[in-house]
């Protein structure tokens, strides 16, 4: 089947702004322009338009023109490799741990190109959380906002809020600074001060649109939903939850990879 005319010019498109022929915020040809050319009709051009801002390489300004967008940092998450990993080095020397991280390793990014920002509070516990964790509403909790960006861009990768029960995290008063994040280790060294082994972590991951606060703050272009991760850490002594997350991440710019290795048949 042949390649509709609209694929192609945004396929073209595409190639010259991946390969800087067409640099962050320039305009694309007026779509006068392209059809005068022969590039295709008016519908053509529209098409390719709308599918280059779909895929989050240009930006639509209504009554003004199409501009490049900042090509923003993609993240491939492989949860059982990302996960073991980081348990891993939990066991590592501080020198070691603070080398790099689970962001840098998933970002291609090093620390220095990073910007790293991270809100404590301690808060009664929502019926939610009191539910999940096993204990009274109105329990004390500890309550970790993260925004993590690359410094070329302005927009976060995503948004994160984690929960420990304060009076855990209180074992070590360090866990309560937030002064001391990013953290050499991340929560899994983090858990591992106040005597905790994480045993198993469960992942929940769904899609939905965005609300207009998350839309502003994560610079997503109409119709791109966020994928959300509900992230369950688990004790591997008595499997209680000892650490709940969320992350709120623009379905622009991330993606998930599970490999999963299957039993073979009988012989």
């Amino acid at each position: 089947m042949a390649t509709p005319k609209w694929r192609q010019l945004a396929d073209d498109l595409a190639e010259q702004i991946r390969n800087g022929d067409l640099a962050t915020g320039e305009a694309l040809p007026q779509i006068r322009e392209l059809t005068a050319s022969g590039a295709g009709s008016t519908t053509t051009v529209q098409a390719a338009y709308r599918a280059l801002e779909t895929e989050g390489l240009v930006r639509i300004v209504r009554g003004r023109g199409t501009y490049v967008r900042q090509q923003r940092t993609r993240i491939v998450r492989e949860s059982q490799a990302r996960y073991q990993w980081e348990k891993d080095r939990a066991l590592l020397s501080e020198e070691e741990r603070r080398s790099t991280g689970v962001t840098e390793k998933e970002t291609g990014l090093d620390t220095p190109h990073l910007a790293f920002q991270a809100t404590y509070d301690a808060v009664e516990a929502p019926p939610e959380i009191a539910t999940r964790f096993g204990v009274e509403p109105g329990t004390q909790m500890l309550r970790r906002s993260y925004r993590t960006s690359s410094r070329s861009e302005t927009a976060p990768i995503g948004l994160i809020s984690s929960w420990l029960v304060y009076s855990v995290a209180a074992r070590n008063p360090a866990l309560l600074d937030s002064g001391r994040e990013p953290w050499p280790g991340g929560t899994a060294h983090q858990l591992r001060t106040v005597g905790i082994e994480i045993g198993q972590i469960e992942d929940r991951i769904g899609a939905r649109p965005p609300t207009a606060y998350e839309t502003k703050v994560l610079d997503l272009l109409p119709g791109t939903a966020v994928l959300v991760l509900n992230k369950s850490s688990y004790s591997a002594d008595d499997d209680r939850l000892v650490e709940y997350s969320e992350a709120v991440l623009p379905g622009d710019r991330h993606e998930f990879l599970y490999r999963i290795p299957l039993d073979r048949w009988p012989s």
